[in-house]
């Protein structure tokens, strides 16, 4: 990461390299060189869980086919604007421009009265800023890509929610802020200014990499090319709830017809309508001893406890069974002589037991024919003050560790 100034790549949306930290990122780059230093061509990347795409710019930088896959058509648009296309097409056209362009896309904002609403955004508010969004379609693909990101990224400013307890958790309803819409959309251009100053600024070493975005059920979506290496980091497992985390954006997203709600297994709202449970927990069990006892427990605790509901041995179960399927599917799309799948994961806690994704991930591609090591050593993870979804549960450790491992065949 020498390139970067800082020596940190700075947040654009709220999760940015939540999971991928500077340590992780180091050792990633020297892995990914070996494994570049053996092929007579740039490496093919696929990261089938991307979220905000921590490995974009180096794609970039070393000029690497890689594609980007995430179920969130909000990191979709985002990442889009992180290309090193989109970082020369701000530069041409200036961020004041830009600040022009997409205000006047936005016009007439200021001018509605501000009402309370139950709402994630009002339905006048939403109606200009949808129109902003067809406007938007109607540049030129540079320009379109970065004045949708930059309405993704100021929509916090125009909506109404209120945050809970858990600070990761928003609720709908109230009134949305003061702010000016030339103040949210300058916000969201500096935002996305600072992170092309950090990791592109005036470097001429660049490659240009040919980065390809996409939103879909990985476990179901095959890139058109040969890859050598998938890398990724799974989601987080009783810590964060993505669709309440990025309610508001989602909720404009689906306003404007490119949301989708295939999320659902990252989420704690679709349990209770969860059928797909005895089939998925005997394919989770088989795949792993670990997970097999660790489901056991889970349950047990619900019984202590009084609890007749098997909520938490659903949710974890539906949780490992979408993970599992994602990473069969990586697995099938690798040949031969690759250089296989690095997966970074964290060590979450419910309620005082361990969740070692990276256990029951390394227990299952063995099951595949993988051989499956950790690469030493681990991180402790710097404490981002979230709590565990759990609402009435007391905030998580700040002692966290974070982990690479690498599978092969």
């Amino acid at each position: 990461m020498a390139a970067l100034k800082n020596g940190h790549i700075p947040q654009v949306l709220a999760t940015e390299y939540a999971s991928y930290r500077d340590s992780v990122l180091d050792v990633l780059h020297k892995e990914l060189k070996s494994a570049a230093d053996s092929q007579s061509r740039p490496l093919v990347l696929y990261d089938p869980m991307a979220g905000t795409a921590p490995l974009l710019s180096l794609a970039e930088r070393r000029g690497y086919t890689a594609y980007f896959n995430d179920l969130n058509s909000l990191h979709r648009y985002v990442n889009a604007a992180k290309t090193l296309a989109s970082y020369r097409s701000f530069k041409d056209i200036g961020s004041k421009e830009l600040l022009s362009l997409v205000c006047r896309m936005a016009a007439g904002i200021d001018r509605l009265e501000r009402t309370v609403t139950e709402e994630w955004i009002e339905s006048s508010v939403l109606k200009k800023l949808a129109l902003a969004w067809r406007k938007s379609e109607d540049q030129g693909q540079s320009v379109g890509t970065l004045t949708k990101a930059i309405l993704l990224l100021a929509i916090r400013d125009f909506s109404s929610f209120v945050k809970t307890k858990n600070p990761t958790w928003l609720k709908s309803g109230g009134l949305r802020p003061k702010r000016t819409a030339k103040q949210a959309l300058k916000s969201a251009i500096d935002r996305l200014d600072l992170f092309y100053q950090e990791v592109y600024g005036e470097d001429t070493d660049l490659k240009g990499g040919d980065i390809i975005l996409t939103a879909n059920d990985a476990s179901r979506f095959t890139p058109k090319r040969k890859v050598d290496v998938v890398v990724t980091s799974p989601p987080f497992c009783n810590r964060v709830d993505w669709d309440r985390l990025y309610a508001p954006e989602h909720y404009f997203l689906s306003a404007v017809s490119v949301w989708h709600t295939r999320t659902e297994f990252l989420g704690t709202t679709a349990v209770h309508r969860y059928s797909d449970f005895d089939s998925e927990l005997e394919f989770v069990t088989e795949r792993s001893d670990y997970l097999a006892r660790f489901l056991e427990e889970v349950r047990k605790r619900q019984i202590r406890n009084e609890r007749k509901s098997n909520y938490w041995v659903k949710y974890f179960t539906r949780y490992f069974a979408g993970l599992f399927r994602v990473f069969d599917m990586a697995a099938s799309i690798l040949r031969k002589n690759n250089a296989g799948i690095y997966f970074v994961v964290q060590d979450n806690g419910h309620r005082g037991l361990l969740i070692d994704i990276g256990e029951a991930l390394a227990e299952s591609l063995s099951t595949q024919g993988f051989q499956v090591r950790h690469l030493e050593p681990s991180w402790e993870r710097r404490h981002m003050g979230l709590q565990n979804i759990s609402r009435h549960h007391r905030l998580v450790s700040p002692r966290q560790w974070e982990r690479i491992w690498h599978a092969v065949q």
